[in-house]
């Protein structure tokens, strides 16, 4: 093991990513680096045998990822000498606690596992490394999502989508050939993902507002210097311009990196997420082929921001008082819509009933206040254009998704969750009925 170990740039400086923040708590330094070149395959695996020489190397990849990146970087491992098991999951894999502990027993004893993909792949190679407390390398395969750097896993436990507490990569390679190549579908549910974080901020400052006081103006801070590089480009990124693509990705990269320093998912996971999570759960019992994340995301965008524009119209007087009785009859629809997942959903929305039935008291005691946090929230119909303008469909149809599935998520996925979102606002306020057609009108 005579190579040198190199030391690569990391994705946000710590001596200056921190200087957004508003809060009086601490932030974690990033730490996640990222090697970004058309040799990054090749650098990895030199990295590989230099970092961790004759010991054990897991490497995670489909049958998609491995065509596109996964064979190639197989190889040059192999020609280093790493000392290398690899894993292929089947097409599309779901990111379930099962699946996990078939990871961990082919990555007993290892030093570093490796994930050649997105989404999924990431998380399931992302968590179990976690949960063994070994290194974990990444090399992303298209720009569909934020999670290559945060410090959470989108698992599916007992049929209940969680995001579990994950330790981010060390490092990311990224071959950026392969990034901008990604499939036009990837592209825009990646446009859509990160775009979530203009709904999920408000969505934590009305929280914080309401309860916890944790709201911190660094994760929006930082999305702020990058936004215009991909926000303003969608034709772009859909015809798969290169600058537009990377602009996209790194966007995204940053989106992972604010969650790390929040802690929480917080800053770019709202209620726009859960109804993509409620999609997701009830995939067995509706039997509907999985849509990717960000697609779905996407539009729970619009129904938050459907959401949030009827909340803006509203006054104090406006308000009903019906904590108690909205809390019962949500948590009376729990074991028709979820079946033999039903106690782990009520277990979830039990946790919040104490903060809802406050609702009554403290939505108009600070009305005002949350008033001014709806206006910031663009109408529906920007974003529904913005996501269409990437160039590929964007309508529940596309997506596989009835009119009834969309309406019931967007009246129960509230209840999957304990976070408090704007779905939990629209209710108590009266208008989530109203602005789900509003949502409606513009994914037909």
């Amino acid at each position: 093991m005579n190579k040198k170990i190199r030391n690569h740039p990391r994705v946000v400086d710590p001596e200056t990513g921190l200087a957004g923040c508003t809060c009086d708590f601490e932030h974690p330094a990033p730490q996640v680096t990222l090697y970004s070149g058309e040799d990054a395959a090749q650098i990895l695996a030199e990295d590989c045998r230099a970092v961790y020489g004759d010991r054990p190397v897991l490497l995670l990849f489909d049958p998609e990822t491995y065509t596109v990146a996964g064979a190639d970087l197989q190889q040059r491992l192999q020609a280093e000498g790493v000392n290398l098991t690899s894993y292929q999951f089947d097409s599309h894999p779901v990111a379930t606690a099962a699946l996990i502990e078939t990871v961990r027993a082919h990555s007993k004893d290892v030093a570093l596992i490796v994930s050649v993909g997105s989404g999924t792949i990431n998380d399931l190679g992302k968590y179990s490394a976690s949960e063994d407390h070994v290194d974990f390398w990444c090399l992303p395969t298209a720009p569909s999502m934020n999670g290559y750097t945060s410090g959470i896993a989108a698992i599916k436990v007992k049929g209940v989508k969680r995001t579990l507490p994950a330790t981010p990569p060390q490092r990311i390679y990224a071959l950026p050939e392969v990034i901008q190549q990604a499939p036009l579908k990837l592209r825009q549910a990646g446009f859509c993902d990160v775009l979530a974080k203009v709904v999920s901020d408000i969505d934590w400052q009305c929280e914080s507002l309401l309860f916890s006081g944790r709201y911190c103006g660094l994760p929006a801070a930082m999305m702020t210097e990058v936004e215009k590089s991909y926000s303003d480009y969608p034709e772009a990124i859909g015809r798969g311009d290169k600058a537009a693509v990377i602009g996209l990705f790194n966007g995204l990269l940053l989106s992972g990196v604010a969650m790390s320093l929040a802690g929480s998912s917080a800053p770019a996971s709202g209620g726009e997420h859960l109804v993509s999570h409620f999609w997701d759960m009830r995939e067995p019992i509706t039997g509907r082929e999985p849509e990717l994340h960000g697609l779905q995301v996407g539009a729970g965008i619009i129904l938050s921001a459907a959401c949030y524009q009827r909340l803006s119209q509203l006054g104090q007087g406006d308000l009903p008082r019906l904590a108690e009785q909205l809390f019962t009859v949500t948590a009376a629809r729990i074991p028709t819509i979820w079946g033999a997942y039903a106690n782990e959903v009520a277990k979830q929305f039990q946790n919040k009933r104490d903060a809802l039935h406050q609702f009554d008291t403290l939505l108009p005691q600070k009305w005002n206040s949350l008033q001014k946090l709806f206006h910031q929230v663009h109408p529906p119909e920007y974003f529904a254009d913005l996501f269409a303008r990437i160039g590929a469909p964007f309508s529940l149809d596309a997506f596989r998704l009835t009119e009834d599935e969309f309406v019931l998520a967007a009246l129960n996925s509230r209840a999957i969750r304990e976070r408090i979102t704007v779905l939990d606002l629209a209710a108590h306020a009266g208008v989530l009925e109203a602005a789900t057609e509003d949502a409606l009108q513009l994914l037909r």
